[in-house]
């Protein structure tokens, strides 16, 4: 999120809007850093203030300024104090909401009756703000800089091991990594030893004891796209716990979008980045082993289902600004 919001400042900027953040002064040098001429205005705060007190505080200060929207980037409580000071003094006449997070009631009372389209991550989001007050609502997302991933991935020998991958924070549970070892080990021998399972990243060093099971210490984005062009198959074994983890999965698209097919889990999200023939669904260690076995042993089931990944994630899930200012700002 923290690298999709900083790419959607810099666009703003550059197609020659006029954007003002509200941030803790320590992310001003940060988005002078990344953004360079791009960045840009900053409202900061003293450094002591707690971040939703210091967003409000910064804005009170802004009262008599007037912008045409106020555009924010996620849902949550923490921001109900600088939503109630833009509501109280009229400092936007309407709101477009980047919605990663159903709503909570404390937060749809702070937008109060402003003007609001809401561009929801998926379906799921989107239901949970219709017939609020709230009023146009749609799904809308992607991936930026997706160029970085359609680059032609390079030739496998044809008796080099079959490449399967998880991708994201490793450290987060509910990312399934345990789910793809257990499938790993599930593997017959004669498969699981023509086979590796790519497990990036982890934000500290990890060893394991099967030689064919790697564990990657963290990867930069900047690394990300090579890395996943030399895989075969991309493992997406997300679960939701108490509340809805995975919205969207920039991982699974990064995959599509370099042709890899997919096996996921069975949550909403990531069944449908599959529903065009793109890859696999499990249910369990036990389904997903067998889908593995399944593609190691067809590679032209594997650039087949690749080649389909590829279509559907081209067709849906690329992120573009000027699409995104065109339709709802």
């Amino acid at each position: 999120m923290e690298l999709f919001n900083f790419n959607l400042l810099r666009d703003l900027v550059r197609l020659g809007r006029s954007v003002t953040v509200v941030a803790h002064p320590d992310w001003h040098a940060i988005l002078k850093n990344r953004l360079g001429a791009d960045a840009p205005e900053v409202l900061t705060f003293p450094a002591w203030m707690m971040g939703a007190l210091g967003a409000a505080w910064a804005l009170y200060r802004a009262r008599r300024r007037r912008f045409s929207i106020l555009l924010t980037a996620n849902v949550g409580d923490r921001l109900v104090p600088a939503l109630s000071v833009v509501r109280r003094y009229r400092l936007a006449p309407r709101a477009v909401l980047l919605a990663h997070r159903e709503p909570t009631p404390r937060f749809v009372g702070a937008q109060g009756l402003m003007p609001t389209t809401v561009v929801a991550v998926n379906r799921k989001i989107a239901r949970g703000f219709e017939g609020l007050r709230y009023g146009r609502v749609e799904v809308y997302y992607g991936i930026t800089q997706a160029e970085r991933f359609l680059q032609p991935r390079p030739e496998k020998a044809e008796e080099a091991p079959v490449d399967f991958c998880v991708v994201g924070d490793l450290n987060s549970a509910w990312k399934g990594a345990d789910t793809a070892v257990e499938a790993f080990r599930l593997l017959a021998p004669e498969v699981a030893a023509r086979c590796r399972l790519n497990l990036a990243s982890f934000r500290e060093e990890r060893t394991g004891h099967d030689p064919r099971i790697l564990c990657y210490q963290w990867m930069p984005f900047e690394e990300m796209a090579a890395f996943i062009r030399r895989m075969d198959v991309m493992l997406v074994p997300s679960r939701d716990e108490t509340v809805m983890r995975e919205t969207f999965s920039q991982a699974a698209v990064q995959g599509m979008l370099s042709g890899l097919p997919l096996i996921v889990s069975d949550l909403s999200i990531l069944t449908e980045k599959v529903d065009e023939g793109g890859g696999l669904v499990a249910h369990s260690a036990e389904e997903m082993a067998a889908a593995m076995t399944r593609l190691a042993n067809d590679p032209v089931l594997r650039a087949r289902m690749g080649e389909q990944a590829r279509i559907t994630a081209k067709a849906r899930y690329i992120w573009s600004t000027e699409e995104f200012l065109k339709r709802f700002a």
